[in-house]
């Protein structure tokens, strides 16, 4: 089972040994005359002997040795140890063992005991890398060195021909390497790089090529070219590195997995502008579907494995470092790797929490060598996307407005005071305020849009790192910190985030290691008072270009001389859909979020092969909610009003403060012993508990009328209090057990279960065995495959079957237990109030979980030298027994209890391919595809009348029910020739949409709503997202890398809501965009896209569902471009830095879809039956544009 590396030459500091480099047969004869026959000869002759005859490798300084002789003769049977104390007895040398195989041989002084110290962390990466990757270091033959040469004229003239070649050898993290091996190409000439990374080597041909090369790296050729410095940064080998990915409790080779893992690596989070890690982790993996509706970083993203889950929701289990977190919270440049579990055999040792897939989160950790401090800066610009195009000519928006209204209400919506004074505005001719019976008018433009969302918004991300890890402790400490502000021009919307992580790991011996962890993060948010949708965001689509903003400074205003009646309200604003006094003198929401994870942990190692690891986590999350509405003063345009000071949507004023306090604790504890001194067998059982606890706890107190909105305190208040409270508890514990085994490296065999217990269900009902199995077959290793060798890497299929519990979480704490309703009824014959309780509902005694049972089917190749790497899975997931309501009786006199009794079945696919090469020592190269699709169908459910707007069996889900669209009706003929349409609206002519009569009965309707009579409805889309990907495309030269990411979906229906005061249908809202006036049906225009111009907030009859205006939201959106240059070793070593690199990164920067604007793809958020709820915009995606830093010291 252990993979074998030829161990060339290594080295750190003191130069690891070139005991490698002798071959066998170099002393086979000559043993037996060292025998009792002592000999002056160089140290590092004998060194190299004994290398050879124990197998073994030394480290050593060879200046210092270079003049060292002994007297040394082998000695039959001798023991290793004998043999090197009689050694370096007579030298001021002494050794120090590490394993059975390194030792190191230093100077007994401070200057060698401190050149001893940096050894050891370079022979720790070592030997780490041996037990991570599953490989042996074993020694190389190579050429024997002529140790003796004639010193001549020709030699000496040769010497003098010789070029010296120096430089630094760096990872592309900018750490220096020690001990990479440098060889002359075709020679067995080398030396290797010392512990600063430098190195300098003698060549005889100007044009020769150096052949660098390092474990866990990937071996380069450089050819020299006639310089006397070449400088490298080495790329890590992923062949060696991606041998091991996390699973449940554990790690596997990669090669030897069995269950569906998705991965994506820290690489895919840096230099990115990124919010949160929802943001970065979009596209990476396939079918990790990821929700993220607006650009709000307070708002988490919506996470989701595999499509739609369960009709009472769902999502998959988030663990960060094996504990439950909210990814949302914590520092994506503190990540490692995520690692995605996708069908129950891979899951299933979670159990109840698992039924829809587990997303494990891994923290960094230090790495062997020097200590590293790192520091990132990065300084980002937002801009919103916004895809309006409102009419800015008041006399435009003046004639389109009124031929709408014309056709819907019969009369113009303004008068030919607004026509004529809007124009004369325009032609430069007329003023921009004037009074009509007393009233403000504004005729010019009042430019609301641009005055109320800024350009571009500032945000800044800083990351500190401390890390370094050395034989005996590992450690990182990070501080990270993210300041964004929203789109607002004044009183912006702020978010700030920092976060705190320190780790460290102690070996205390050598079967105990010690491992502790404090995680702390902390969310700031301050945004405007929420006080009605008509006065927010939405209000860009709501108030008109000559709608009055502010009330102006005017000579006078109803006849001269009347300014200083006026003075008093010049530069207050007015109300009807003005967000302005709102956002500018209005309350504020804000909450501050504390959390906190202390974790310990412990591994055992009592003996070969047996692993026994626990560790404890205590969590608490504290949350300060205040949310303010505060009074505003609005002034009316109406000059003759008797009170022109109103308070608008104001009039309540309150405080709210929250606080919430929650705890939680993980216990985690697991056994793991594994079998493979088998040459043909390989097995490794795991078995474990797992407990977790929880209580979440509220206060919540209001008042209101507040003394002065200046002092925002709750008894600053004059008004009624209310106080508010509650707690919940949950509980889980669960024992799971792992099998593997493995033939020949062939076959695989995994067996996975658990046996969960929840809180959340009545004690009869509350414990299930949730098991699961996969095998796989590396078809690649069978003799009849040999002929594939040379280019098949790998060729595995894989299988599983599982079945998985999902305990209904949400907020739902106690399904089992009726509850009672409290609140306040009017009291008999009197209008004060009582305090009333209300009767508990009914709940089911037989409730239990929901059984997720998945099947996976998938296959991995890996081509021509592990350049192509591929996967593909197809799935199923049965979801039975849903919690819904069922009918019963009318009799029953009350609701009937939710029910066990719905299925569901989800199918899909999903393919990742990953190529990289290098075209020379250069050029490098990567793409990366992950591709998905998933559809869900609902396959038991209570319907007894097919009612279409409920569930029914057969029911796709995501389908969108609607009228075909003919046309728009060209003459009022053919609307009397049509069927009738009096059902659906009034008053139909030539302009208005033409829909078509599915079944014939002459009239246009829904008939029963039902399965059985649809009327002339039927499914005219669904808004599945179908066929999701993401393509990473990186290309690099030298120190310079571009990389780029897109990201999209191939196939989405959606239908835009037809709500009031929504973006997309034309005269909907207070505004009027360009499109409205162009794609609308005139006589002139009779290919239009939309009908006749109409006030669509007073007439719906042309906006029903239908199939004309059903929206492709399929998109492909570059969502990251990224140039970076890494500042040369050279300069940064003048500098006495390690590393720089400068980077400059663009976010959602492009986008093509043929969804008609203003909608944007990635803004709409449909139920399961196509409906967008909202159709309202909230904060709206940004583009991102940044400059960055990383510098390493």
């Amino acid at each position: 089972m252990n993979g074998k590396l030829n161990f060339k030459l290594l080295s750190a500091g003191l130069l690891f040994c070139v005991c490698s480099w002798c071959s066998p047969g170099l002393f086979a004869d000559n043993r037996l005359a060292y025998f009792d026959n002592p000999q002056e000869r160089p140290l590092v002759d004998v060194l190299e002997e004994l290398g050879e005859q124990y197998q073994i490798f030394f480290s050593y300084d060879p200046k210092a040795l270079e003049k060292v002789s002994v007297d040394f003769a082998f000695k039959k049977d001798e023991q290793l140890a004998a043999a090197i104390n009689r050694l370096l007895s007579p030298t001021n040398f002494s050794y120090e063992s590490f394993g059975e195989k390194y030792f190191v041989i230093y100077e007994k002084t401070k200057a060698g005991s401190k050149d001893l110290k940096k050894v050891r962390r370079h022979l720790d990466k070592i030997q780490d890398l041996e037990k991570k990757g599953n490989l042996s270091l074993e020694r190389r033959t190579m050429e024997p060195i002529k140790h003796f040469r004639k010193v001549g004229e020709a030699m000496t003239s040769l010497a003098a021909a010789r070029l010296t070649v120096s430089g630094t050898v760096t990872s592309d993290e900018g750490e220096a390497l020690i001990g990479v091996t440098i060889m002359i190409k075709g020679t067995d000439q080398g030396t290797t790089t010392d512990i600063d990374g430098k190195y300098s080597l003698e060549v005889e041909d100007d044009n020769a090529t150096l052949v660098f090369s390092y474990t866990g790296f990937s071996t380069q050729e450089v050819a020299v070219n006639g310089r006397t410095t070449v400088d490298l940064i080495m790329g890590k080998d992923v062949k060696v590195l991606e041998e091991v990915v996390v699973v449940g409790y554990g790690t596997q080779k990669k090669a030897n997995l069995t269950g569906a893992v998705g991965v994506a690596s820290s690489e895919e989070l840096e230099n990115r502008p990124i919010a949160s890690t929802g943001m970065g982790l979009q596209g990476l993996v396939p079918n990790l579907n990821i929700t993220i509706k607006n650009g709000d970083p307070s708002q988490p993203a919506d996470f989701n494995i595999r499509g739609y889950e369960s009709i009472n929701g769902g999502s998959p289990l988030i663990l960060v470092d094996g504990v439950p977190m909210d990814l949302e919270r914590i520092n994506p440049s503190d990540i490692a790797s995520v690692n995605v579990l996708k069908d129950a055999s891979a899951a299933a040792v979670y159990g109840a929490r698992a039924a829809f897939g587990v997303i494990l989160v891994e923290t960094k950790k230090g790495k062997t060598g020097k200590p590293k401090i790192s520091f990132n800066t990065e300084w980002s610009e937002a801009k919103p996307i916004l895809h309006i195009d409102p009419v800015t000519d008041p006399h435009q928006f003046v004639l389109a407005r009124n031929l709408a209204s014309q056709r819907t209400d019969g009369r113009p919506a303004f008068d030919d005071d607004y026509i004529n004074s809007t124009k004369a505005w325009v032609e430069g001719t007329g003023p921009e305020w004037g009074v009509v019976n007393g009233v403000l008018r504004q005729y010019g433009f009042n430019d609301y849009q641009n005055q109320l969302i800024t350009e571009f918004a500032p945000q800044q991300r800083h990351d500190l790192t401390v890390s370094g890890a050395s034989e005996n402790a590992n450690y990182y400490v990070s501080l990270g910190m993210l300041n964004k502000d929203g789109y607002l021009r004044f009183n912006n919307e702020k978010f700030k985030r920092y976060n705190a992580l320190m780790k460290v790991d102690f070996k205390v011996n050598k079967w105990l290691t010690l491992e502790e962890k404090i995680a702390f993060n902390a969310q700031n948010s301050d945004k405007p008072h929420f006080y009605n949708w008509d006065v927010n965001i939405n209000t860009l689509a709501r108030v008109s270009p000559i709608q009055a903003i502010q009330f102006p400074d005017l000579p006078f205003y109803q006849q001269p001389g009347d300014r200083d009646q006026y003075e008093q309200y010049i530069g207050k604003y007015f109300g009807g859909t003005n967000f302005f006094p709102y956002l500018l003198d209005g309350g504020r929401t804000t909450f501050n979020t504390n959390d906190l994870w202390l974790t310990q942990g412990a591994i055992v190692t009592p003996t070969k092969g047996l692993r026994l690891v626990g560790n404890f986590s205590y969590n608490t999350f504290n949350r300060s909610f205040q949310d303010v509405q505060s009074k505003i003063e609005i002034v009316d345009q109406n000059l003759n009003a008797a009170n022109p000071i109103s308070n608008g949507f104001s009039g309540d004023d309150w405080i709210i403060n929250q606080s919430d306090f929650n705890q939680y604790y993980v216990l985690n504890t697991y056994a793991e012993y594994t079998l493979d001194q088998f040459e043909s067998h390989y097995a490794r059982f795991t078995v474990g508990y797992n407990e977790e606890w929880g209580r979440n706890s509220f206060h919540r107190a209001q008042a209101r009328q507040l003394i002065t909105p200046l002092v925002t305190d709750l008894n600053a208040t004059t008004g009624a209090q209310q106080t508010f409270g509650g707690k919940s508890h949950v509980a889980l514990r669960g024992a799971f057990y792992r099998f593997n085994y493995i033939f020949q490296d062939k076959y695989l065999l995994e067996a996975n279960g658990r046996y969960d217990g929840t809180s959340r269900f009545p004690s009869d009902s509350r414990f299930g065995f949730f098991p699961s199995f996969s095998v796989g077959w590396r078809i690649s290793n069978e003799p009849f495959m040999k002929w594939s060798s040379g280019w098949m890497d790998n060729l595995k299929l894989r299988a599983s079957y599982g079945t998985l519990g999902n305990q209904l979480l949400g907020n739902n704490f106690y399904p089992y237990i009726p509850t009672l309703g409290i609140g306040q009824a009017p009291y008999i014959m009197q209008n004060s109030l009582i305090p009333i309780v209300t009767p508990a509902g009914l709940v089911s005694p037989t409730l239990t979980w929901e059984t997720v049972t998945s099947k996976n089917l998938g296959l991995d190749v890996t081509l021509l030298n592990q350049k192509l790497d591929a996967s593909f899975d197809i799935f199923t997931r049965d979801t039975r027994d849903m919690l819904t309501r069922v009918e019963l009786p009318a009799i029953l006199g009350t609701g009937a209890p939710q029910a066990n009794a719905a299925d569901l079945r989800t199918s899909g696919w999903e393919l990742a391919l990953t190529w990289r090469d290098r075209i020379n020592q250069d050029w490098n190269y990567r793409a990366t595809v992950a591709l998905s699709d998933w559809t869900s169908e609902i396959t038991k459910y209570n319907n007894p009348t097919g009612a279409l707007n409920d569930r029914y069996v057969g029911q796709q889900i995501g389908e969108i029910w609607g009228f075909v669209t003919e046309g728009i009706f060209q003459t009022n003929e053919e609307v009397a020739a049509h069927a009738s349409q009096a059902p659906i609206g009034a008053n139909w002519r030539a302009g208005d949409i033409k829909y078509q009569d599915l079944n014939g009965d002459g009239i246009i309707n829904r008939g029963g709503n039902t399965l059985e009579d649809p009327g002339d409805l039927t499914i005219i889309g669904n808004s599945t997202p179908r066929y999701s990907f993401g393509l990473n495309l990186d290309i690099g030269y030298k120190g310079l890398n571009i990389r780029s990411f897109f990201q999209g979906v191939l196939k989405k229906d959606y239908w835009p809501t037809d709500g009031n005061w929504t973006w997309f249908f034309p005269f909907n809202a207070g505004h009027v965009e360009n499109y409205f006036l162009t794609d609308t049906w005139t006589e002139d225009n009779r290919d239009a896209y939309f009908p006749a111009a109409h006030i669509s907030t007073n007439d719906k009859k042309n906006l029903q569902r239908q199939s004309r205006y059903i929206q492709s939201a399929a998109f492909a959106r570059l969502k990251n471009l990224t140039l970076s240059y890494d500042i040369p070793a050279a300069l940064m070593q003048k500098a006495k830095l390690g590393s720089a690199q400068v980077y400059l990164a663009g976010m959602n920067i492009w986008e093509f879809t043929k969804m008609r604007k203003p909608l944007d793809p990635e803004s709409i958020v449909e139920d399961e039956f196509g409906y967008d709820n909202a159709g309202a915009v909230e904060y709206p995606l940004q583009r991102i544009y940044s400059l960055g830093l990383n510098v390493t010291f």
